[in-house]
C-alpha cells in the first residue's frame, strides 16, 4: 500500500464524522449524532472503530480512537489520540483533532517480513465543521500540512531493516462533503476537495549496504548478522551506481490537485464482503492537477535503471455503476527519460498531450448500450540518439508524430458482466450493433492519415459483418516513401509496390501528394475501396 492510500484512509475516517445540509440554520446536528453516524458508516464500509467517548456538557471528547481497515491479507490500523466535537450556537459542530496520528500495518506476508510497519504522522492547522442534521449533513475540513515523521519496523532484526531517508508531505488540504440520508435504502453524496501539493521523496539502501552518491566505488560490504556475502574480486561499476548493495531512489511531486465526486450508495450493505456492486450504486468523479514530476532509480550490483517523467498538468476521471464503467486519463506537456545498464544509451521522449479513455456497459439491457474508447498521443518526439540508430542521414523528417483513434458505438449485452463466470460461458456475452470512427489521425515523417466512418452490425451473426463506410484522407505519402527509400529504410521494390497500391485503392486529392479513399462494407461481406474490391 502506498502512502497516499494511508492518507486517504485518514480522510475517509474523518469524513464519516458527519455530512451536510444546504441550509444549516433550519436544523441542528449534535456531537452525539455525529459520533453515532460515524460508527454506523464505519461499520458499513468495513472499519472497526473503538474510542473512549466522554460527554463534556457541550459536546463529546473521543480519546484513543482506533480504526482498523482490512486490505487483502493485511490490516491497517489508525490511531488518533483525541478528537473533540463541540456543539455551536448556530446548530453546527466544531471538530478539532490532535496534531499526531499513527498507522500500523500488520499481516505482511513473507518469512522475512516484519510483524508490523508503524508510520507516525504529524498534522498542523486542522479545522473541521459539521452542519445540517441527521438526514442532510455537511462536513467541511482542512489542514495546513500532514507530514510523515517516523517509520519503524517491529518484530525484525534491526540489521535487516533498510537504511532510509524519506519525506512525505501533504500541504494545504480542504474538502467539503455533503451526504443525503433521506432515503432509508440509499445514501447520496457530493464532495469537492483541493490539495496544494503532495511530495514524496525516498532513498533506500538494502540492509548492510552503503549510503552515498550516485556513483559509489567498489568497496567491501559488511554482512548482516547470520548472512554470508560472496566477494567479487573485480567488480565493475556502472554509470549511476555499481556497488553490490541495492539502492532505490524515488521522488514524486504533484501540485494543485482538485477533485470532485458524486453519486449514490446503498445503505445497510457490508461493502467489504461484496463480490459485485449492490443495486443502485453510482459514482462519478474527476481529479485534476497542474503538474506532476516523478523520478525512480534502482541499482542492484551492476544492474541499474533510471526513469524520470513529468507533465504540465492532467486529469483522471472515472465512473461506475451497475450498468456501466468508465475511465479516462489525460496529460499535457509530457516528457520521459529512461536510462538503464541494459540500454546502449539513454532514451528521451516528449509529447504535447496524451490520453486514454474507455466506456463500456456491464449489465444486460433490452436495448443496445453505448460504449467508447480512445487513445491519443499528439506531438510525440524522441531523442536524436534513437533517430540516429535508424536514420543517421536524417532523410526522414523528424517532425513530431501523432496517433489519435476515437471510437464509439453500441453493444447488446445478454449477460451481466459483473456476475458472469467466464469459464461457464458457452456463447459471447453480447453483440456489436454499431461502431463510429469519430476521429482517426496518424502523422509521421511528413505524412498524415485522417478518417471518419460509421458501420452497423446485424443481430444473430456468428461473425459480425460491418455494413457502412469509412472515408480516409492521406497527404504526404509519396514524400514519406521517398524519404524512407533515401534513408535505406525501404527497399526500392517495396517503395514501388506502395506507390502502386496508392494508385489502385486511392484517388488523387485536391492538392499535391494527397489522396482520398472511401472504404465500403457490404451486407454480403464485400469490402471495396473506391469501387475496387479488397475482399
Amino acid at each position: 500500500m502506498d502512502e497516499m492510500s494511508k492518507t486517504k484512509h485518514l480522510s475517509l475516517t474523518l469524513s464519516t464524522l458527519a455530512l451536510t445540509v444546504a441550509s444549516p440554520a433550519l436544523a441542528d446536528i449534535t456531537a452525539d449524532e455525529l459520533w453515532s453516524i460515524w460508527q454506523e458508516q464505519a461499520t458499513q464500509f468495513g472499519y472497526a472503530i473503538n474510542a473512549e467517548a466522554t460527554s463534556t456538557g457541550d459536546g463529546l471528547t473521543l480519546r484513543n480512537i482506533t480504526n482498523s481497515f482490512p486490505v487483502e491479507e493485511m490490516t491497517l490500523t489508525g490511531t488518533i489520540d483525541e478528537i473533540t466535537m463541540t456543539n455551536q450556537p448556530d446548530g453546527s459542530v466544531a471538530i478539532t483533532v490532535s496534531d499526531g496520528m499513527t498507522y500500523e500495518i500488520t499481516g505482511l506476508e513473507g518469512g522475512d517480513a516484519p510483524d508490523a510497519i508503524v508510520l507516525r504522522f504529524g498534522m498542523t492547522g486542522f479545522t473541521g465543521t459539521a452542519s445540517g442534521d441527521a438526514r442532510n449533513l455537511t462536513l467541511t475540513t482542512g489542514f495546513d500540512q500532514i507530514a510523515l515523521n517516523d517509520v519503524s519496523f517491529e518484530g525484525i532484526d534491526p540489521a535487516e531493516v533498510p537504511e532510509m531517508d524519506y519525506t512525505l508531505t501533504l500541504d494545504g488540504y480542504s474538502t467539503t462533503a455533503r451526504y443525503d440520508f433521506n432515503d432509508p435504502a440509499m445514501m447520496g453524496l457530493a464532495s469537492t476537495a483541493s490539495l496544494d501539493g503532495f511530495t514524496l521523496s525516498l532513498d533506500m539502501t538494502e540492509p548492510g549496504g552503503r549510503s552515498g552518491g550516485q556513483a559509489p566505488q567498489p568497496a567491501p560490504v559488511e554482512p548482516a548478522p547470520g548472512k554470508q556475502v560472496t566477494e567479487d574480486p573485480a567488480p565493475t561499476p556502472t554509470p549511476g551506481g555499481g556497488g553490490d548493495a541495492g539502492e532505490l531512489h524515488l521522488d514524486i511531486d504533484l501540485a494543485n490537485l482538485e477533485a470532485m465526486a458524486e453519486g449514490t450508495l446503498p445503505r445497510g450493505v457490508d461493502w467489504m464482503t461484496m463480490e459485485s456492486l449492490p443495486e443502485g450504486t453510482s459514482i462519478d468523479g474527476e481529479m485534476t492537477y497542474s503538474s506532476a514530476n516523478a523520478a525512480f532509480m534502482f541499482q542492484d550490483g551492476r544492474e541499474t535503471i533510471d526513469v524520470s517523467a513529468a507533465n504540465a498538468g492532467g486529469s483522471i476521471g472515472f465512473g461506475f455503476s451497475n450498468d456501466a464503467i468508465s475511465y479516462a486519463i489525460a496529460a499535457s506537456g509530457v516528457s520521459m527519460n529512461v536510462a538503464a545498464s541494459d540500454l546502449p544509451f539513454p532514451v528521451a521522449a516528449t509529447a504535447e498531450s496524451t490520453g486514454i479513455s474507455i466506456e463500456m456497459p456491464l449489465s444486460a439491457q433490452d436495448q443496445p448500450s453505448p460504449f467508447g474508447a480512445s487513445i491519443t498521443y499528439r506531438g510525440v518526439s524522441v531523442d536524436d540518439s534513437l533517430w540516429s540508430m535508424v536514420d543517421p542521414g536524417r532523410a526522414v523528417p523528424r517532425s513530431p508524430a501523432t496517433v489519435v483513434v476515437d471510437l464509439s458505438g453500441t453493444v447488446q449485452l445478454f449477460t451481466d458482466l459483473m456476475t458472469a463466470d467466464a469459464m461457464e460461458m458457452t456463447a459471447p456475452p453480447g453483440e456489436l450493433r454499431s461502431m463510429t470512427l469519430n476521429e482517426l489521425e496518424v502523422s509521421f515523417g511528413g505524412a498524415e492519415l485522417t478518417g471518419t466512418g460509421d458501420v452497423n452490425f446485424a443481430s444473430g451473426q456468428m461473425m459480425p459483418i460491418p455494413v457502412g463506410s469509412v472515408d480516409l484522407n492521406l497527404t504526404g505519402a509519396n514524400g514519406l516513401i521517398q524519404s524512407l527509400t533515401e534513408g535505406g529504410l525501404l527497399p526500392p521494390d517495396q517503395a514501388g509496390m506502395a506507390r502502386g497500391m496508392l494508385g489502385m485503392f486511392a484517388v488523387p486529392g485536391a492538392s499535391a501528394d494527397s489522396f482520398t479513399s472511401t472504404i465500403d462494407f457490404g451486407a454480403d461481406g464485400s469490402i471495396t475501396a473506391n469501387g475496387v474490391p479488397l475482399q
